[in-house]
């Protein structure tokens, strides 16, 4: 029953991905991640709105709505590029005995931003992390805050597709458990721009 529900919300997240301008698609052993992003026009500028979900085998659900202003390549800094935003973030984490056999929920509206550092290369190789976090204020449910970090290294296989291997944490602080991770460790993934 699981299954058909994340197969559902799959399709409806991954359903306009043909209109997209990007499609990010990344897992391991234990977690599955999808995210869309599309120009938004309505901002000036290199301005871009992302959506995404991500699933693990132990029925941990993270979803995430945001938008990222991005930056850069100027001549006194070329192959740098700084992108700032927000995004809402909704996290479930099934009841078990470490939650106290009650499912824990959290959500927030997270500022952050990412960096991507391009090397002069023939073929595209850049460095890209990223962090978003929210404090307690900007916390709801049952979480206190919110952390989401990542770095990977990225490699262009064709001017429209990355591959990359790379490194995430996500994670709610708990009112009554501390901090509660919905993903932890490393991650393969192909990057496809239209």
């Amino acid at each position: 029953m699981f299954l058909n529900r994340v197969f559902a919300v799959t399709l409806l997240v991954l359903s306009p991905a043909a209109l997209a301008d990007s499609l990010d698609i990344n897992m391991n052993n234990n977690a599955a991640a999808f995210k869309y992003g599309a120009t938004a026009d309505f901002v000036q500028g290199n301005a871009e709105l992302q959506t995404g979900l991500l699933y693990n085998d132990v029925n941990n659900m993270f979803f995430e709505a945001g938008l990222m202003v991005k930056g850069g390549g100027e001549e006194n800094a070329p192959g740098l590029s700084i992108g700032v935003g927000a995004k809402g973030v909704f996290g479930t984490i099934p009841a078990t005995a470490a939650t106290n056999n009650s499912s824990i929920n959290g959500s927030a509206i997270a500022v952050g931003g990412s960096v991507t550092l391009a090397f002069p290369t023939e073929s595209r190789v850049a460095i890209v992390g990223e962090y978003f976090a929210s404090p307690k204020i900007m916390s709801f449910a049952d979480a206190e805050r919110f952390n989401q970090f990542g770095l990977r290294l990225e490699v262009g296989v064709s001017p429209q597709a990355n591959v990359y291997v790379g490194y995430r944490e996500i994670g709610f602080g708990v009112k009554t458990l501390g901090g509660v991770v919905l993903d932890k460790g490393t991650h393969m993934g192909v990057s496809i721009l239209f």
